[in-house]
Parts: structure tokens; C-alpha cells; sequence
């Protein structure tokens, strides 16, 4: 099934729009997922909804069709665009095939013409999911591919130079001169046979292969593995977790339901790149036992100093060390050690978390008198070596949690509230506001778009915009019950400028429309 979004700044045209669909979806594999006023609403609402096909007008306020297709495009290569406007344009309709769209209608649509559209745009997303592809057409392909392959292999076991780096990534067209870099591995299910291979890394060429910020290789039976590099450590961040999402949005299918994606942690040097691996590796190998989350990131694992939603060991340390005496100092560290029952390679994950919290911790109580303490926890190296030697490990950390006892440590004071805590409360008390987005309670809580996004749905199971629409729907419940106004006025009371888009999510949501909802439980 493909999922269906509508930009449309005139209500009239847009409730058509939804009709057409929600009528189309009755015998075509189209899902009608969601709609915005104008390309800014929309933006937000796309990185959350994730749709496969947008359907946008191309004149509208705050951001116009052209540019919303171009954002979309950079973060979902795979949407397919068909523009919609009142303007026979042919400006307008060359910068829509610039941007690469499917189509270009003109207002009033006929329904002949949105069908044949549309089902024109079904083929093409079918066909780019084919396994049709002849081997001894692509030898040039994979001969790339084994390039990339082996490129990927010594950089991460660390067998090459730096001279041998700069020439191998030159003679694949990228360059890692002066950049960060991020290492992202998913599971590989796609090692059956050389066609299933073909179609695979045919799609993610697709996907990925004009980004000249990613160098990528499926050739392992084990990772699909993925190189990062960007100068700007937020751009890179918000990079990876656009990648992951992608990755889990189009690459799962009924043979791969368990794929996993790891994000390893942003990195300066060529040098720091094979640890970084290493641990993106081990995170992966975490799945199943101590997480449930499809896309795992180091960012949240090792949150600074505060126990993030997606961290596996849910252990809150400034909590237990603000309720820990002097005399169960020696309890604690004897608990901090890991789990008996645990493998050794699970205990030393734990362990390298116990090391960052309380360094986190350390640092935020008295910048500047931890230095001494901190002497082995500058780099992953010297962390990991520190995890792995369980007597240096107990001995840093006793005096790590002693300075922080003696400092009189209160979680009020150095435990931060958690990311979901705080966007739940600021989507309570906003979510009568039509301007709210995906975007604002990121920014809100001091997050990037897509790394909100992906802590939100995997932490409650549902996307923002899921739970958005719950608290405006349970607001109108109320004000069906326990007022008299107007269906126009309790939709712009919770947040909708548009009724008749109220009535079609309530009606969805409960099963019944408003006017019915107010009759049956409303006292006579």
C-alpha cells in the first residue's frame, strides 16, 4: 500500500482531493495518510507521516510546491511528486520536471485524469521494488560495488593509510578531507541469490547513490554499511537518522522484518573511525535482548546526562546516586559491574555506559576540578579499554562516584528531564494551536527534526502526529459533550482551520461522525 499526502491551500479543492482518494483507495493500493494548508505545514507533517506519493498545489503561502518538492526530495528520494495548480505556467511546469515530478495537473482535475495519474505512479513505485535486473548487464556495477566494498573494510578495520583513504575515496568520487564522520550499519537480508542482490543494490543506488555525502556497500551477507561525512556535526547527525528512517521505511518488507539499523557516533579523525565501527557493531548485536527499537543510536545511548527514552539499560544514575549512603558505596559499584547472567560482550556495553553517564555527571557538577578524574575517558579508545579491564574500570569508577557523593549530588539538580517528558508536556499545552509541528516541539526540546522524530515513535509507539490528533480528538469529545458550539467552532478550538477535515479524523478515529458522537452522549 501507498501512502498518499495532500497540499492544497484551498479547503474546497482539498476536501475533493481526499474524497477522490479515500474513493481510489477502495480498489487501488493507495492509503490516504494525511493533508496541510501550505508546503511549511506540510514539511513537518511528510518527515513524520513519511508518505510515498505527494500530491501538492504548486502556488501556495509560506512555502510554494516547488520548493516544499525539493526539501522532500533531498530527505525521501523515493516520494513520488504530481504537482496541481490554476496556472498553465510553463515556467512553473520546467522547474516541476527539474525537480523531477511524475506529472503536472491542471486545476479543476478531472477524475479520468487523477486515476490514470495515479495508477501511472503506482507502476513506477511497483517497479522500482522489481527484482528485474540481468547480471551480465551490470558487471561494471559490481565491480563498483566490490570498490566500495573493500574501501568500506580497510577504513573500518583501520589497514589503511591516510594517503590510502584520500586516493581510494577520490577514485570513488568522494572526499573525506576535513569532514566528520558517522558510521550507520543495518542488518543484510538480502544474500539469497545474485537476483535478489541485483534488485537490492540497484535500489539503494537509488536511494543513495547521487548523495555525495554517503558511501555505501550491501556486498556483506551481515551489514549493509554506510559511511557519513559532513563538516557541520548537526547536519551530519540529522543525516544519519534521515538514512535510518529511510532505510526502515523502504527496506522492510515480509522477508526482513527484524531490520535493524545502528548509528554510530560522530567522529573527527580517519583514526577514530575503526572504534566507532566497532561499537556501531556492538549496539547492533544488542537488538532482541536489551532493546526492542528498530533504529539504534549512539547519540541515545550515551545522552548527555540524562537516561534517554531509547537507552537500553533504563538505568537513571544521578537518581541512584543521590539515594545511595557513604556505607553502600561498595553495594553500588559491585551492581555497576553488570549482569552476572549477561555475556562478557553485554557487560562491557554497560560498563562503557556507566563510564559516560557519570562523566557527564562529573562535568556538569564542577566544570573545570574533574580533569584529574577524567584523565582516561577523553576518546572511545581509552573508554573501551577502560570497559574491558574490570579492575581499572572499579577503581575509576569508585572515585568517580565518591567526588560525586561528596559533592551532594541531587537529582533535581543534575538529572534532566527526559526528552519525551518535555515534549509531552509542551504538546498538552499547544496542541490547540494550528502552527504546531514535528518541527516546533523538536525545536522545543533542542532536537533536530528527524532525531525527535525517531525518539518519539519509537518510545511510545506511535508518531507525533498519532498522538497529536488523540489529544485534539479527546479535547473535542468533551467539547461535543459538554458544549453546545458549532462543529466549525470546536475544530478551531482544537486546532483544525479546516471542519470538514475534523469530521473525516473523527469519523476514522471513532467509528462515528461528531454530530453522531454529540447525540449518544450528550444526557437528554
Amino acid at each position: 500500500m501507498y501512502k498518499v499526502f495532500i497540499v492544497e491551500d484551498e479547503h474546497l479543492i482539498r476536501d475533493s482531493l481526499r474524497n477522490q482518494l479515500l474513493s481510489l483507495a477502495e480498489t487501488h493500493p493507495l492509503i490516504f495518510s494525511g493533508e496541510a494548508s501550505d508546503g511549511e505545514m506540510a514539511l513537518a507533517s511528510i518527515m513524520d507521516v513519511k508518505p510515498d506519493i505527494l500530491l501538492t498545489d504548486i502556488r501556495m503561502p509560506f512555502m510554494d510546491g516547488l520548493s516544499l518538492a525539493k526539501e522532500v526530495r533531498k530527505i525521501f528520494p523515493w516520494i513520488r511528486i504530481i504537482f496541481i495548480s490554476g496556472f498553465d505556467d510553463f515556467e512553473y511546469a520546467r522547474t516541476a520536471i527539474q525537480v523531477q515530478a511524475d506529472a503536472y495537473l491542471l486545476k479543476p482535475i478531472k477524475d479520468t485524469e487523477l486515476i490514470q495519474t495515479l495508477e501511472n505512479v503506482i507502476a513506477v513505485l511497483d517497479k522500482q521494488k522489481e527484482p528485474v535486473m540481468e547480471r551480465d548487464t551490470h558487471a561494471d556495477n559490481f565491480v563498483f560495488e566490490l570498490k566500495k566494498n573493500h574501501f568500506l573494510n580497510g577504513i573500518f578495520r583501520g589497514d589503511l593509510s591516510v594517503p590510502e583513504v584520500l586516493q581510494e575515496s577520490a577514485a570513488l568520487k568522494r572526499s573525506v578531507v576535513g569532514k566528520k564522520t558517522c558510521v550507520v550499519l543495518a542488518t543484510n537480508h538480502y544474500d539469497k541469490n545474485f537476483d535478489d542482490y541485483f534488485r537490492f543494490s540497484n535500489y539503494l543506488h537509488f536511494l543513495f547513490g547521487a548523495d555525495e555525502s554517503i558511501i555505501f556497500s550491501s556486498i556483506s551477507s551481515r551489514f549493509i554499511k554506510f559511511l557519513l561525512m559532513d563538516s557541520d556535526t548537526d547536519r551530519l547527525l540529522e543525516k544519519s537518522y534521515q538514512l535510518a528512517q529511510t532505510l526502515v521505511h523502504e527496506l522492510k518488507d515480509e522477508e526482513a522484518e527484524d531490520l535493524i539499523v545502528s548509528i554510530g557516533p560522530i567522529v573527527e579523525r580517519l583514526s577514530e573511525i575503526p572504534q566507532a565501527y566497532r561499537y556501531t557493531q556492538n549496539m547492533l548485536q544488542t537488538y532482541g535482548v536489551l532493546r526492542t527499537e528498530r533504529i539504534i543510536s549512539y547519540e541515545d545511548d550515551i545522552k548527555d546526562g540524562e537516561v534517554s527514552p531509547t537507552n537500553p539499560f533504563k538505568l537513571d544514575l544521578a537518581q541512584k546516586i543521590a539515594q545511595t549512603e557513604a556505607d553502600e558505596l561498595e553495594e553500588l559499584v559491585l551492581e555497576l559491574q553488570g549482569t552476572p547472567g549477561d555475556t562478557e560482550e553485554r557487560n562491557r556495553l554497560f560498563r562503557f555506559f556507566v563510564l559516560t553517564e557519570l562523566g557527564n555527571l562529573v562535568q556538569k557538577k564542577k566544570p573545570g576540578s574533574e580533569q584529574p578524574l577524567l584523565e582516561k575517558m577523553n576518546d572511545l579508545d581509552q573508554l573501551a579499554a577502560v570497559a574491558a579491564d574490570a579492575a581499572e574500570y572499579t577503581q575509576i569508577i569508585e572515585k568517580l562516584l565518591a567526588f560525586l557523593m561528596a559533592a551532594h549530588i541531587h537529582p533535581s539538580m543534575v538529572k534532566y528531564q527526559s526528552v519525551i517528558q518535555k515534549a509531552l508536556a509542551f504538546i498538552k499545552e499547544n496542541f490547540t494551536d494550528p502552527d504546531i509541528s514535528l518541527n516546533v516541539v523538536a525545536e522545543a526540546v533542542n532536537l533536530s527534526p528527524s532525531h525527535f522524530s525517531t525518539i518519539f515513535s519509537q518510545s511510545l509507539g506511535q508518531t507525533f502526529i498519532d498522538f497529536l490528533t488523540e489529544c485534539r480528538l479527546q479535547h473535542a469529545k468533551e467539547l461535543l459533550v459538554g458544549t453546545d458550539d458549532k462543529l466549525s467552532a470546536i475544530a478551531m478550538d482544537i486546532g483544525y482551520n479546516d471542519p470538514n477535515y475534523f469530521s473525516y479524523l473523527f469519523k476514522k478515529r471513532e467509528g462515528v461522525t461528531p454530530k453522531e458522537f454529540r447525540r449518544t452522549h450528550t444526557r437528554a
